[in-house]
């Protein structure tokens, strides 16, 4: 009996002794720059994942946990651009049409509507793009006045129905909303769908002097107060197709500050937007703005006005991994999904292993999306192998976007693109390095870590550089 005890003791300490020993076992095959990292003191209760492949030799030079399922944060946006960049094409774009339905007298008077047709388009008048802001707006009006039209009897009406009414993922969290980095994704698309808020201080309140630019009916609930010792922690929320805007937080006293929130219903505030702009041009609108939403008024034989064009696909996702813009991968998800497109079972086409793959939006802005570093990589693996002008659309670490100030001053700067994510208790980044003739693909997703997010930054940098040498 006492053999017995003494063999299943032991066999007890084996087991768990092997199964506490698992990812030491992992380590030891690491290179010695993950082992490196896997070993410091930021990452003692946090959950990571690196993987990376050679892409002259397609072998895989490192793995750690590579399989497992972790928050991505904005690299998820490698994802959703390589599918549209593979699916709709570099020239791909997108269009917003300006028409008229009805008859246009001798006298120049529509007895009839103007429509503004939706084809979700995020770039309209956005400022990521190398064109000015009011430029379509100019040229619409222009197209106005061409067809002889001088006065419109009838409505404004904004067709923006195009990816329906949600407006936003289920799936994304209360303090994103009516945030900057979280507007609208709707058929219609104004100025990055932002406006900005301009709140004001004296020695005991604040008002919000200002808005830019205007928006027709909104309003806030306004509790930022003044801060005795010159704090600045303001936020905004609300939902979309409600004007009501909540404001909370504290700013210094006798300021002004400016804070960007996201324009509540971009469509309605395009048709309002124009007319605004025909009667100053003395054409005169005596209809209403509507739109979809609230309007059955449907378009059967409009005559084209105008038609404004985005830039191609190549230069949106361009911006749109640059400055990591959740705004852009937001609206060329919806575009995927109209077009019947299921990303998962793409990649799943292409021989990838997507079991590790969760996305409820397009630009990993959720915190329920899951991906492994291994799906990631292999992602970039086959766009290099498919499609090697996607890695030009990445930003230049230590040069461009949100990866100015990483890898800066290391071997790195320079010779690394790199798509950047990072959100509460998420750091990541997935690309491509290529040194001294070494060219690696790899994936970092880092989920919780003691310290700041600033030495996470620099532990980070030396696992880069280290693969490389």
């Amino acid at each position: 009996m006492i053999k017995k005890v003494l063999i299943s003791t032991i066999a007890a300490a084996f087991i768990l002794n092997g199964c506490s020993n698992i990812s030491s076992i992992e380590e030891r095959r690491q290179p010695k720059p993950v082992k490196e990292f896997v070993q410091a003191d930021i990452l003692e209760y946090g959950n990571f994942s690196f993987y990376a492949i050679d892409l002259k030799s397609g072998e895989s030079i490192a793995n750690y946990k590579g399989k497992v399922p972790l928050i991505p944060a904005s690299v998820m946006k490698i994802v959703t651009s390589a599918t549209a960049y593979e699916v709709l094409g570099e020239d791909f774009k997108l269009e917003t049409k300006l028409l008229y339905q009805g008859k246009i007298s001798n006298k120049g008077i529509l007895n009839g509507d103007l429509f503004i047709q939706g084809g979700g388009d995020p770039t309209l008048g956005s400022n990521g793009i190398e064109k000015k802001q009011d430029e379509f707006l100019k040229k619409w009006i222009l197209a106005v006045k061409k067809a002889g039209i001088k006065e419109v009897k009838g409505d404004i009406v904004v067709l923006d129905d195009m990816f329906g009414y949600e407006g936003i993922s289920g799936k994304w969290l209360w303090e994103d909303m009516g945030t900057d980095y979280a507007p609208i994704t709707n058929g219609i698309s104004i100025f990055d769908n932002l406006y900005k808020i301009y709140l004001k201080s004296d020695n005991e309140k604040v008002i919000v002097e200002k808005i830019v630019p205007s928006i027709k009916g909104i309003s806030f609930d306004n509790k930022v107060t003044v801060s005795e010792e010159g704090e600045k922690d303001i936020y905004v929320r609300g939902v979309p197709f409600d004007n009501n805007r909540i404001l909370r937080g504290v700013m210094p006293k006798n300021k002004t500050v400016e804070i960007d929130s996201d324009i509540p219903d971009p469509a309605m505030f395009l048709g309002e937007y124009l007319k605004e702009n025909l009667t100053k041009d003395g054409i005169k609108v005596s209809g209403k703005v509507v739109t979809s939403r609230i309007s059955n008024k449907q378009l059967k034989n409009g005559e084209v006005l105008a038609v404004t064009q985005s830039v191609p696909l190549s230069e949106i996702l361009k911006v749109l991994l640059t400055r990591s813009d959740n705004h852009y991968a937001e609206h060329i998800f919806e575009i995927l999904k109209l077009k019947d497109i299921d990303i998962i079972e793409f990649w799943k086409n292409k021989g990838i292993n997507i079991g590790s793959l969760v996305m409820y939006d397009g630009s990993g802005l959720s915190c329920a999306d899951r991906l492994s570093t291994k799906f990631l990589t292999e992602v970039l693996v086959y766009m290099d192998k498919t499609n090697k002008g996607f890695a030009n659309l990445l930003p230049i670490a230590g040069k461009e976007g949100t990866v100015a100030k990483f890898l800066v001053e290391t071997p790195l700067s320079g010779n690394a693109k790199i798509k950047s994510g990072s959100m509460s208790g998420v750091q990541s980044y997935a690309g491509y390095l290529d040194k001294d003739g070494k060219k690696i693909a790899f994936a970092l997703v880092v989920n919780h870590w003691n310290g700041t997010r600033q030495q996470l930054r620099a532990e980070m940098e030396k696992l880069l550089n280290g693969m490389i040498k």
